[in-house]
């Protein structure tokens, strides 16, 4: 990343004719209200100016590719290369393979801690990473797709109606099958999530109903 001083992001994005002033004013007065949201997201979610050529820009700015990463772009599944759960704590989608290497996006390259986490999991799978930048609405709706995408085979009923029963004993066993070291259950505010730590990983395993949290804990409890 080129760490030479530049100019504030909205002064460079006018200089090269992205946007015009009264757009940066506009995503400033919107950033005073959501000061947790980047210029460029604010930029992108208020439509602006032209998607392309904005995260080009950025990215040219920031000194990294920039890229709109829609659906038609985005090639591999990402469950093949790293968990949910590691997607969602770095803001990380990948989106192509060839030849050994791995493109990636990300919603912040600014964070070395999280870029050389990922760089480092991807080289374990024998793939180098070649990192690109896009717009963190666009990791998020990605990987919101994925999250439908978890087991509920936990969540269910027995004859009897000790569900927890069932369901610890379910939990156990694929956690054995899969060769988790560890097991979580944590109880999240709207629901019990479960999870399992592979070859030093945690990934998502299952989500169960908020409501049958007392008949899990204390079936937990019970067994240990």
């Amino acid at each position: 990343m080129d760490t030479k001083r530049r100019q504030p992001i909205g002064v460079e994005l006018v200089k090269r004719g992205i946007v015009k002033e009264k757009d940066i004013e506009t995503a400033l007065q919107y950033q005073r209200e959501h000061p947790d949201q980047k210029l460029g997201d604010i930029l992108y979610q208020l439509d602006l100016c032209e998607p392309n050529k904005l995260i080009e820009a950025i990215g040219e700015i920031l000194g990294e590719k920039g890229i709109l990463l829609k659906g038609d772009k985005v090639k591999v599944k990402l469950t093949d290369y790293f968990s949910l759960d590691v997607a969602q704590k770095n803001k990380v989608v990948p989106f192509e393979v060839a030849s050994g290497k791995i493109k990636v996006c990300f919603a912040n390259t600014t964070n070395a801690k999280n870029i050389s986490a990922v760089r480092l999991l991807l080289l374990n799978k024998g793939l180098v990473m070649d990192s690109y930048i896009t717009f963190e609405r666009d990791i998020e709706r990605i990987l919101k797709s994925y999250e439908g995408e978890v087991t509920t085979d936990f969540d269910m009923e027995t004859e009897n109606n000790d569900t927890a029963i069932g369901m610890v004993d379910s939990i156990i066993k694929t956690g054995m099958k899969r060769r988790a070291s560890d097991i979580h259950i944590e109880p999240m505010a709207k629901e019990l999530r479960v999870r399992y730590r592979i070859d030093g990983e945690l990934f998502t395993a299952a989500k169960i109903k908020k409501e049958k949290q007392p008949q899990i804990i204390r079936k937990t409890k019970s067994n240990f």
